[in-house]
């Protein structure tokens, strides 16, 4: 969504420099972080639901979501005078998004951490931070790598339960990833910003197949599915539209 906002640049920039320019960091990044928790909080129970009651729909609308985002990316991606090697990050980022379409993890029965010993605290604080640096890349999932590592379900269980003994770990995990992922795409921006927007878009067209209904597409679903995908992509073109990008650029975090 950072990306679709035209964002990106200035929140991976604001949570690096959080340290050496906390106050206008904090200014920026708080009505964000705000925005984001009344996001889960209003929403949440409502794409829940429709996820469970037209799930064909919801998945083909986000898949319009992401699709909308291609063309603001593309243009980021050209701001530069196009360079070949570029591309690399594109094919590279493809690879990994592919790879990971075909290793569906699976960490539904692994056994639930309700009491971490200290070292399992260890190991959830590393896949924590593990997982929260991948989901500072856009359209790569960070559940996908708890899935990964087997703790998916115990987060998700300690969320719901209020258990701090899993969440401390987690919590503190997640932002030592944040800010370590952060710091090094600051300087990939900085340095190298056509290869990491081409990077970018590798992930998140290889992020559609992910997205992709697991059911098959039939019947009326297929009207309505298409209609909620067009409803998503035109959603995304909005976001990306010069009113609201110029609205969201007046928020720029200011370098001393």
């Amino acid at each position: 969504m950072s990306v679709i906002l035209d964002i990106f640049d200035e929140m991976i920039g604001a949570i690096s420099n959080l340290r050496r320019n906390f106050k206008k960091s904090v200014i920026y990044l708080a009505p964000i972080g705000v925005g984001m928790v009344l996001g889960v909080l209003l929403l949440s129970g409502i794409l829940s639901g429709m996820l469970q009651s037209h799930p064909v729909e919801m998945q083909l609308f986000f898949i319009g979501v992401v699709a909308g985002s291609i063309p603001l990316v593309v243009r980021k991606s050209l701001e530069e005078p196009f360079r070949r090697h570029s591309l690399l990050a594109l094919i590279a980022a493809l690879a990994v998004m592919i790879c990971i379409f075909f290793v569906r993890p699976d960490d539904s029965g692994v056994e639930l951490i309700r009491n971490p010993s200290l070292t399992q605290m260890i190991q959830l604080l590393l896949y924590a931070a593990f997982a929260a640096a991948a989901m500072v890349i856009p359209g790569v999932s960070g559940s996908f790598f708890l899935m990964l590592f087997g703790v998916y379900h115990s987060v998700l269980t300690a969320v719901s339960e209020w258990n701090f003994a899993v969440l401390v770990p987690t919590g503190v995990g997640m932002i030592i990833g944040i800010l370590f992922c952060a710091k090094i795409l600051d300087i990939l921006l900085q340095q190298h910003k056509q290869a990491m927007y081409f990077g970018i878009l590798g992930c998140v067209i290889g992020s559609i197949p992910n997205i992709w209904p697991s059911q098959p597409v039939e019947g009326m679903d297929i009207l309505w599915g298409l209609l909620a995908c067009l409803a998503g992509a035109a959603l995304s073109l909005l976001c990306t539209s010069n009113l609201l990008r110029g609205l969201f650029s007046r928020r720029k975090p200011e370098e001393k």
